[in-house]
């Protein structure tokens, strides 16, 4: 099958004891670093989240509230292990939430059967990423386990709110499941 891996914003800023921290984004980061080994690199993407030097309507605001974040080098980098497994794939900078806002990803993801989301956050970018998939007509493959929320209740009360959307437009399934799929 032609899947596109799309690992979303894998950056220091959600790591313990950063301004964004996710509580499972270690569980999340060792199932990325799974599907890497496994997954081939030209349907492979990275993306990470880096503030517009010229932001338009509210997200002035957000890039402003967000400054220290935004103009700090090591919150923006990929986090360790992932940053040096993403050294030989395709890596895509964005301003907004969504990953499709990338005109790139959006045309790998035409040419992919399905996309498989994983990466942070579970309520923001990862869910705005989904919704925009869904409306691009992607066929959607949600990692439980390679995704994180800021904490395990909204990552469960997201997931609660999609599955409204399964089967028809997503699978849900963990990192292991989508690899014995694949074998």
């Amino acid at each position: 099958m032609n899947d596109l891996l799309l690992v979303i914003d894998m950056q220091n800023v959600y790591l313990p004891d950063q301004p964004w921290a996710c509580e499972t984004v270690a569980h999340t980061k060792a199932n990325i670093l799974k599907l890497l080994e496994k997954h081939p690199k030209n349907q492979t993407i990275f993306t990470r989240y880096i503030a517009a030097d010229h932001p338009v309507g509210t997200w002035k605001t957000y890039n402003e509230l967000n400054r220290k974040i935004n103009e700090d080098p090591w919150m923006n980098e990929l986090m360790d292990g992932i940053k040096e497994a993403a050294e030989t794939y395709l890596i895509y900078d964005k301003s907004t939430y969504s990953s499709f806002q990338v005109p790139a990803i959006r045309q790998a993801a035409r040419k992919a059967d399905r996309i498989i989301l994983t990466g942070v956050v579970s309520e923001c970018c990862v869910l705005s990423t989904f919704f925009e998939g869904i409306d691009l007509g992607c066929k959607l493959i949600w990692l439980t386990d390679a995704t994180s929320g800021l904490n395990p209740i909204l990552e469960a009360e997201t997931l609660h709110i999609l599955q409204g959307l399964s089967p028809l437009h997503v699978e849900f399934m963990t990192t292991e499941e989508y690899l014995t799929q694949q074998s």
